[in-house]
């Protein structure tokens, strides 16, 4: 076997060998009349930023209220703050079980359609919310909200992996994660601006509404689909264009049995599991400094409340704006393999932990200091924010092609319960013991080396690249492959059986035989 740049490769004896299928003798007799790649990224970008509007406008004050003041819900239902606590939260219910139950159904149902039941069923809830007259009916509401929500965060990138063009595919990955964050931030000023003005029910119908010609859309167009969610590949299920019901559904008892066999299979994914973990802190990391940071600075420099909320919400969205595009576009720069993503997974959080470090430490308690805090701060951002597209896009490429919806869905819910959901009350319970900011956002901060090393392990592991290999071939062999090239560009790997064996993710070796 011929060996490139000194990476051994090994290949398993039934590695497809399939002629590669030219996208002009398909593709552009299929694809729908309303269907290219970037008006597919624009409806999903939109659909993201939707859902995640919705987690900003539940947090801000005009709709969140105040229990003393009796305004928003907290006023009216009089919450406990723990209550209180709970309904942001409340959303992880639904995610988890939705997850599991969504990453089947698109086994046997068109992928896309899903998504627009995800939306319709977000939609539904979102007015349920607006009409609750109970914490416990805006909780199920909540919780149902986080269904819908799932097919979002389960398919979407799936999709994107399949049509991005394959020298920009993390850049598009880029592009569709930055709306989460812009979503949440554009919240909290739509939740704020509109619930202060007309109550904390007017922001969920008006959400609400603004999603219905969306759930329309996605019910009335003609679907596309993901690139094969099956065992065998073959034409029918590989075409954009495959039918709405796929197969036969499994019986309950069939259907457990298949999502226990395919959580396994994904245990048995080492560079999944460092991925997924590694993401974790970086996730709890940015929750606290979300929630407490404002706080933290306010304390600290003296500045005052609105001022420092202004300059945080700024500052986080233009760095998570930059920050995802650029890793996006220099991992596709300086070539995307697995190896290269985790690296820079690993190094953007080695110099986010350095630049937060510093700026709790290292600025003096005045309003000068304020400036250089956030100047500081803003590095640290831009560097955890770095790895958010090379992350998503390992997520998708390190496991079968059938379980990449699953996969999505598992390190959502694995950075959440993981991640931001623990680490803001257990920096405030380790506040109001040594009552020293800089000490408790520097131990806090720690946890972004546990990220580092569980990314950079995860570079050096073996492990399976799961792309189609004359994609995996030309980029990381330095060839680009044309926009026409997304979609099936080679022959598709399905489990593990058939897959190629690649020792540190580095260059591929050709495989053929003399």
């Amino acid at each position: 076997m011929e060996k490139i740049a000194s990476c051994e490769v090994e290949t398993l004896p039934s590695v497809a060998t399939n002629p590669v299928t030219s996208p002009s003798d398909n593709a552009c007799s299929t694809d729908p009349a309303w269907y290219t790649p970037a008006r597919l990224l624009v409806a999903f970008c939109v659909v993201s930023f939707l859902v995640f509007l919705d987690r900003g406008i539940i947090a801000s004050n005009g709709v969140n209220g105040d229990k003393e003041a009796r305004t928003g819900i907290q006023g009216e239902f009089q919450l406990s703050k723990f209550q209180d606590g709970v309904l942001p939260a409340a959303f992880m219910v639904g995610l988890l079980v939705a997850s599991l139950l969504f990453s089947e159904l698109c086994k046997h149902y068109n992928a896309f359609r899903l998504i627009g039941w995800g939306m319709a069923i977000f939609t539904v809830s979102s007015v349920g919310c607006g009409f609750a007259n109970s914490f416990w009916t805006l909780l199920a509401c909540r919780i149902v909200m986080g269904a819908g929500e799932a097919s979002i965060i389960n398919l979407t990138g799936p999709f994107i992996d399949d049509v991005a063009p394959p020298d920009q595919k993390t850049l598009w990955f880029g592009i569709l994660y930055l709306f989460p964050t812009v979503g949440i931030a554009g919240g909290y000023i739509f939740g704020g601006v509109v619930g202060a003005s007309m109550g904390w029910r007017m922001p969920f119908f008006i959400q609400a509404g603004v999603c219905v010609p969306v759930v329309v859309w996605l019910f009335m167009v003609h679907p596309i689909s993901l690139r094969t969610m099956h065992d065998e590949e073959d034409e029918t299920h590989s075409d954009l264009t495959a039918p709405l019901l796929v197969s036969e559904p499994a019986a309950p008892t069939g259907v457990a049995q298949s999502l226990w066999g395919d959580i396994c299979i994904l245990c048995k994914q080492p560079t999944f599991l460092f991925n997924a973990l590694g993401a974790c802190p970086l996730q709890g990391a940015f929750g606290v400094y979300s929630y407490f940071g404002p706080q933290a600075a306010h304390e600290l420099f003296g500045v005052g409340r609105e001022s420092i909320d202004l300059t945080f919400g700024g500052v986080t969205i233009i760095t998570a704006v930059v920050a995802t595009l650029l890793g996006g576009w220099v991992l596709d720069r300086v070539g995307s393999s697995i190896k290269n993503a985790m690296l820079m997974n690993g190094w953007s959080a080695i110099v986010g932990f350095i630049a937060i470090v510093v700026a709790f430490w290292l600025p003096p308690a005045t309003s000068t200091g304020f400036v250089w805090f956030m100047a500081v701060f803003a590095v640290g951002e831009l560097a955890i924010f770095a790895g958010t597209a090379p992350s998503g896009a390992v997520t998708v490429w390190s496991v079968p092609t059938r379980l990449r919806p699953l996969a999505s869905g598992i390190a959502a819910i694995a950075s959440h319960i993981l991640g931001d959901v623990p680490t803001p009350p257990l920096v405030g319970l380790m506040q109001g013991y040594v009552q020293d900011w800089r000490v408790s956002m520097l131990v806090l901060t720690f946890i972004l080396i546990a990220g580092a090393v569980l990314f950079f392990f995860g570079a050096y592991v073996r492990c399976t690249d799961y792309r189609p290999e004359e994609e995996r071939l030309s980029l990381e062999k330095g060839h680009r492959l044309t926009a026409t090239n997304a979609g099936n560009v080679g022959p598709l790997v399905s489990d593990i059986e058939t897959a190629t064996l690649i020792h540190n993710h580095g260059d591929i070796a050709d495989t053929s035989h003399a």
